[in-house]
């Protein structure tokens, strides 16, 4: 009962939270979700190091380190699938948010990749048979009662509870060896995806939300008891709404300090938008943007422009290729937009004149093809 009761209330401070989000927090808020479900499904895949190479690897600038036996599927194939499904959400700022992140999508898929021995389509189609089995079920009496039922239905699944090891016969010599061989991480990540609709469809007015990190291996063990897996869940549940609802608390602060700098910007602005992206999802390359945005090459220039010199962004290169970032709050200057629209200038000379020189060029050359090509320069 402790467990359940800590789990509630963290469940109903989150969804108190999200029922009132303004449009601009509800759209960081969708899309630092974005970035948290891709990250813990790699690492559930398999990847454990995901979060310290996803921004370089998604930006397509490092491939994904050695693979291991336990990985049943690509990364790439892992991300696009969940970023379709995403894209699909009945909640409007994550499936736009989504949308705009898959366009950008220009991750690593790596020439030698071995082909996937539990495509994530099946994974996804497998969680959504297990949803559909539990919805007629009795409800409990509290409001995360859709998730012991999932995972008892889970725990039932060869899917994503496998009980027996798959064996291994190698021809030897001196005759053939029968080998043990450890098994496939189970795709988790699927059932954290359909579990936010499963827990909606009992409470009138939550949002079906993925819930990145609700599931765990260790509590779909088929010798667990009822109530050591009714404490398992009810603490994973507990976990990933904290987690959620730092990433509305991070969103409610980051567009307090953008709307603070930005005030004077036009209505019409994109800019806003952008910053909301990278800061909650994560640094770019100006192609990403692009495409992204649906924008041209110029109209990326001059919104990163004004981003910078209001100390929003910056650029860094990696590997000869630029990447656009959100600075941090505590990093940022106090510039701020002049209510005419014009910035005060940056006292970054190095960009100004590389600004300069790239509009001479413009100039001179007129409009030029979109880069489209990984290995050309895309700034």
């Amino acid at each position: 009962m402790e467990a359940r009761t800590d789990a509630a209330h963290r469940w109903g401070q989150l969804q108190g939270r999200i029922a009132h989000l303004p449009p601009d927090v509800g759209h960081h808020f969708a899309c630092g979700l974005v970035r948290l479900a891709l990250v813990e499904a790699l690492v559930q895949s398999g990847f454990s190091d995901a979060k310290s190479w996803f921004s370089h690897w998604f930006c397509g600038l490092e491939s994904v380190p050695v693979l291991t036996a336990h990985v049943a599927a690509p990364a790439w194939m892992i991300a696009d699938t969940l970023l379709s499904e995403l894209s699909l959400s009945p909640w409007e700022p994550l499936a736009e948010a989504a949308g705009h992140i898959r366009r950008a999508a220009r991750p690593d898929r790596g020439a030698g990749q071995q082909a996937a021995e539990s495509p994530p389509p099946l994974a996804v189609e497998q969680a959504q048979r297990l949803a559909e089995q539990i919805r007629g079920e009795a409800e409990a009496g509290w409001p995360l009662a859709a998730l012991d039922r999932l995972h008892r239905a889970a725990a039932g699944s060869r899917h994503f509870a496998p009980i027996e090891r798959d064996h291994l016969t190698v021809s030897f010599p001196t005759g053939p060896v029968t080998l043990e061989q450890a098994p496939l991480n189970p795709p988790l990540w699927a059932l954290d995806l359909v579990a936010g609709a499963a827990v909606a469809r009992g409470n009138a007015g939550a949002r079906p939300l993925p819930l990145p990190g609700a599931f765990r291996s260790e509590a779909l063990r088929p010798e667990l008891w009822p109530r050591e897996r009714a404490i398992l869940v009810a603490d994973a549940a507990s976990r990933t709404a904290r987690s959620l609802t730092d990433l509305v608390e991070a969103a409610h602060a980051a567009v307090r300090h953008m709307s603070a700098t930005l005030g004077g910007l036009r209505s019409t602005s994109r800019a806003p938008m952008l910053y909301r992206m990278l800061a909650g999802f994560g640094p770019l390359r100006p192609i990403q943007i692009e495409r992204a945005l649906q924008l041209s090459k110029n109209g990326v220039r001059e919104l990163v422009a004004t981003l910078v010199r209001a100390g929003l962004v910056e650029m860094t290169t990696h590997r000869h290729q630029a990447i656009v970032r959100a600075v941090p709050p505590g990093r940022a200057n106090d510039r701020t937009i002049e209510p005419d629209g014009k910035p005060e200038p940056a006292p970054n000379a190095t960009f100004a004149e590389f600004d300069a020189a790239m509009a001479r060029i413009d100039r001179l050359l007129g409009p030029t093809p979109r880069d489209e090509e990984d290995g050309e320069p895309d700034w």
